[in-house]
């Protein structure tokens, strides 16, 4: 009797390592399967999201596809929902033109497409405008463009890039410029003649009244540039010569987008 329990208790045994080894066939199966299951994936990296560019500019697309255990068969682009341009083979470069879209915000939509019709896909977007041409301020005709004011300077000769530029020893030049979406910089051109070696002679450069930059000068012309806010600015330039035998020249003063 003894024995047959023993039998019986073996063969159970025997019964449950059985189904747990199926179970754990079922697992690694499903292990295995998982492990070798075709993948696919797809980034866009260029451009950047809600990247700017202007009317006319040709944008360089980047796409990056990642494949595990399947093939690439073909990446897409498609321009606000509509089909641009495809490429079946490696790198997944493009172009867009933008001459002929309308300015505004655009998407890019890439699909990357696998050998067993697997997807992917990500969409980015970009903005397109129309930048102005720059507002370019001369002394060229002898007198002061429209809307500029000045104390104690004078239009004279030479110029930086014509005959005429505007030089002062104490005075004061200001303009009230609107900078919208087609401006955030403003360039202009600066020297001093020399009276006095013994002086520097600086312009003290200003928005809305707040000093941007104490600006020393040479007797060559110099290039500075600064960036500006969007909105409605005074800018002002003031002229401090030493001993009042130096002058600070000023010219060719541009406001235009960077």
């Amino acid at each position: 009797m003894l024995a047959i329990i023993k039998k019986k208790s073996i063969h159970k045994k025997i019964i449950n390592m059985k189904k747990n080894l199926f179970l754990l066939g079922i697992i690694l199966i499903a292990v295995f399967t998982s492990c070798n299951k075709p993948k696919i994936s797809c980034e866009i990296i260029k451009p950047l999201p809600n990247s700017t560019f202007e009317l006319g500019a040709v944008i360089d697309i980047s796409v990056v596809v990642d494949a595990e255990n399947t093939n690439i068969s073909e990446v897409q682009i498609y321009l606000d929902g509509a089909g641009y341009q495809s490429k079946s083979f490696f790198p997944f470069n493009f172009n867009i033109y933008t001459s002929n879209l309308e300015l505004g915000h655009h998407t890019i939509r890439a699909v990357a497409i696998a050998s067993n019709d697997l997807k992917s896909e990500q969409t980015t977007s970009f903005n397109l405008v129309k930048y102005e041409s720059p507002d370019f301020v001369s002394f060229a005709n002898g007198i002061l463009p429209e809307g500029w004011k000045s104390q104690g300077w004078t239009i004279c000769s030479p110029g930086y890039d014509d005959d005429y530029s505007i030089r002062s020893q104490w005075g004061e030049l200001f303009a009230i410029k609107t900078c919208d979406v087609n401006i955030n910089c403003i360039e202009f051109y600066a020297k001093e003649h020399v009276g006095s070696p013994y002086y520097d002679t600086r312009i003290a450069f200003f928005i809305n009244n707040y000093l941007v930059e104490n600006i020393y000068l040479s007797e060559n012309w110099e290039k500075f540039t600064f960036d500006i806010p969007q909105g409605e600015h005074t800018f002002s330039w003031r002229a401090y010569s030493g001993d009042g035998s130096n002058y600070a020249y000023l010219d060719a003063i541009k406001f235009f987008k960077k």
